[in-house]
């Protein structure tokens, strides 16, 4: 993957109120923007509908507008539209222990609501599974997870190769009573898409509590390879940050991967750039 430096990502997650005891619906939007070497870019505008049926699950949606701007034999080429449209159930369960572990797993269904002949999705239904576990030792969080795609061309987000396992460990730690900081690695292992080598992620991030559930975050991550996103970034606010993992979902790589789901073949797609 290739990443060239762009636009600071907006993320903006507006959660609406409870719906009962049990349920909770939230909404929000997010934008970023992340580049793939000197010459292939991305900006994504998503939204997220979130519902929680019951304290230990939940259902979301994650419609995507994409930019993608790539020099395809010494002429700039874009396509924007719509992405291919995630779909994911998750479900966890913390337990009554020291460090309050937890374990999560989730289904990640992506249909093909993008235009594959524009290089904007991948044309058909894919599946995916992520699962995870988190520890929380005093102020600090733990957490790892691994994610792939076990059905179609790719369930995967676009920060990760697209038939590859994702894995990433994250650490954050409470520096003041409204403050976290976090950084995450996220690394690619497995065989290489023909068009997409494995990927090294880091990331760094930080979230400030507002008022009630609303939280401020900003989030920033740099390719440890070639083959990595040169950079990402994303800058967000809100409380529905639904990704595919349903343990510890608010860290950097999550957030950043919620922005950019699912919707830009980068590894032999049927689709090419050029349509606006």
């Amino acid at each position: 993957m290739r990443v060239a430096i762009g636009r600071v990502g907006l993320l903006v997650l507006v959660a609406a109120a409870p719906a009962s005891a049990q349920t909770r619906i939230a909404a929000g939007a997010s934008a970023g923007a992340v580049e793939f070497g000197d010459q292939r870019a991305e900006q994504a505008l998503s939204a997220v509908v979130e519902y929680d049926p019951a304290s230990w699950l939940s259902l979301s949606v994650i419609p995507s507008w994409l930019r993608v701007s790539d020099v395809v034999s010494g002429r700039s080429v874009s396509s924007s539209g719509l992405g291919d449209l995630p779909v994911v159930a998750a479900a966890w369960r913390r337990f009554a222990a020291p460090w309050s572990p937890a374990v999560g797993a989730a289904l990640v269904l992506v249909l093909p609501t993008g235009d594959a002949a524009c290089g904007l999705g991948n044309g058909t239904t894919a599946g995916g599974v992520d699962v995870g576990a988190a520890v929380a030792p005093g102020r600090a969080h733990l957490s790892a997870d691994a994610s792939r795609s076990i059905s179609g061309p790719s369930a995967q987000s676009s920060l990760s190769a697209p038939r590859a396992t994702a894995l990433r460990v994250e650490a954050g730690y409470d520096v003041a009573p409204r403050w976290t900081a976090a950084a995450s690695l996220g690394v690619d292992i497995g065989p290489a898409d023909s068009g997409q080598a494995l990927a090294r992620v880091l990331g760094v991030g930080a979230s400030h509590a507002l008022a009630g559930p609303l939280i401020l975050t900003l989030d920033a991550g740099h390719g440890l390879t070639a083959a990595s996103p040169r950079w990402v970034l994303s800058v967000g606010v809100g409380t529905a940050y639904a990704g595919p993992s349903p343990v510890l979902p608010t860290t950097p790589l999550r957030r950043l991967g919620a922005t950019f789901g699912r919707g830009v073949p980068r590894g032999g797609g049927a689709g090419k750039l050029g349509c606006r």
